[in-house]
């Protein structure tokens, strides 16, 4: 068995962090203030069968079937996959291709809402509550993965990988720290800052339905201090559910990519995730704060994940806000009834400026891990020219991961794979630090996807 790096003690007493990072300007203030609001339903819902890692979903419905709130429209079709849910009653209209994010046309589930009765279930639901202290012995580790999986659950931070692999026992090295991430480092978005101040109980239930499963002794949630509030809160949750002892509220130092988890997992815990590894292998398993709430709702209330907590945000939409979103509302709608863009709105992105991508159109579903949407101004897009590498290094010092930026963008430039494998293209968490503190304006995260993309196609 492996001998992992002990965990130190008192993380509490000082702000953890990584080396290297940048600084980019947060723009919070736009939304962090806002309470979480329920959105409207749209009159129709789109449910993309691939909007998770692995296999698309089957659907298991058809044109012109009836559907309530929570039914099962989509099953798994494969063991890395993930079932979708209705998050509204209505009639399926059609499955048909839609567009996606990445730019694809996939094969969507089309329902037409029946607004009267998805807002009676939805009334129905908010009787019920997840208490932090909920009883842990009324529930098997096995049946905690099943919930999950039935659920749905995917990693609400972006990644959305099944989030029942990491909840599973047995893993070659013992999982003995479950992390939950909310440092919601990416500038404007705030979702995860509101989730953590309405929502601190089920969090918490969530964090401790996690541990049981993966039988880790010991959980801890990272925050970075430019949420002094969202720390507060979470400690007062810890220590009402009387858990003080093996639960940890981590402060973390404010700086970007500070909620990437191999820079999160050794800050708090000393171990580093090996270079094509993953943190099961030093003993971590590590969820969104969001994903969390998902687990403690679907274990402990049987709710499947059918809406998700995003914000929509930037100097470009009119009216900001952190919204309680049906999963497959199509944006448009969505930021229509934000009161639209404004006038000098230039471009849409999907999470925050960082690691978002840009929005082909507005003509788009909400998916299980977005977790926001940016719209940007003309004043906040500026074009810039770009020039010759001037080997200043800057990058490098600033890499999270340790890498050298500017050689595995030229390397991916010249259409040399090869070379750019050799310095740990694979590596590369894309976060755009390197990018942003480039002063000859290179795009080199662009190139280094680009660099990924002619690996993939020499491997195949």
């Amino acid at each position: 068995m492996a001998q992992l790096k002990p965990i130190p003690d008192q993380l509490e007493s000082k702000r953890l962090t990584f080396a290297g990072g940048v600084h980019p300007p947060e723009r919070k203030e736009i939304s962090e203030k806002m309470a979480i609001e329920r959105a409207p339903l749209p009159p129709e819902i789109w449910l993309p069968l691939s909007m998770h890692v692995g296999a698309p979903a089957k659907p298991v419905v058809e044109k012109k079937a009836e559907v309530k709130r929570g039914d099962l429209v989509a099953e798994a079709a494969g063991f890395i996959s993930a079932p979708i849910h209705s998050p509204v009653c209505g009639v399926v209209k059609d499955i048909l291709p839609l567009p996606h994010q990445s730019g694809q046309m996939v094969n969507s589930i089309v329902i037409t809402t029946d607004a009267p009765q998805t807002m009676a279930a939805i009334e129905a639901e908010q009787t019920q509550t997840v208490s932090a202290r909920c009883d842990l012995s009324a529930y098997k580790q096995d049946e905690i993965v099943e919930k999950v999986k039935a659920a749905g659950i995917v990693g609400l931070g972006g990644a959305a990988f099944p989030s029942f692999v990491k909840t599973m026992p047995g893993q070659k090295v013992p999982i003995d720290i479950v992390i939950l991430n909310g440092t919601e480092c990416e500038p404007y978005l705030t979702a995860d800052h509101r989730t953590m101040l309405e929502r601190p109980e089920p969090i918490i239930a969530g964090l401790r339905l996690a541990m049981k499963a993966t039988g880790a002794k010991r959980g801890a949630i990272g925050i970075e201090d430019n949420k002094p509030d969202a720390i507060a809160m979470m400690k007062r949750a810890v220590t009402e559910a009387n858990v003080v002892e093996r639960i940890e509220i981590c402060t973390m130092r404010t700086k970007y990519p500070q909620g990437g988890e191999r820079n999160l997992i050794p800050a708090i815990t000393g171990r580093v995730v090996p270079v094509g590894g993953f943190p099961p292998d030093v003993g971590v398993a590590i969820f969104n704060v969001g994903t969390a709430l998902a687990i403690a709702q679907a274990v402990v209330l049987g709710k499947p994940l059918m809406e998700r907590v995003m914000t929509i945000t930037g100097r470009g939409v009119t009216n900001p806000g952190n919204l309680l979103v049906p999963i497959g509302t199509p944006l448009q709608f969505l930021i229509g009834e934000r009161g639209g863009v404004t006038s000098n709105a230039a471009m849409a992105i999907l999470g925050g400026p960082m690691m978002g991508p840009t929005a082909p159109s507005l003509n788009l579903p909400v998916l299980k891990g977005m977790s926001g949407v940016t719209v940007l101004t003309e004043d906040d897009v500026e074009t810039k020219k770009e020039f010759a590498c001037i080997r200043c290094g800057r990058c490098v010092d600033i890499c999270p991961v340790g890498l050298s930026p500017a050689v595995i963008a030229r390397c991916s430039q010249r259409k040399r794979p090869e070379d750019a494998l050799a310095n740990h293209l694979n590596a590369c968490v894309e976060c755009g630090s390197c990018s942003f503190v480039c002063p000859s304006n290179i795009p080199l995260v662009q190139y280094i996807r680009s660099g990924k993309i002619q690996a993939r196609k020499i491997a195949n």
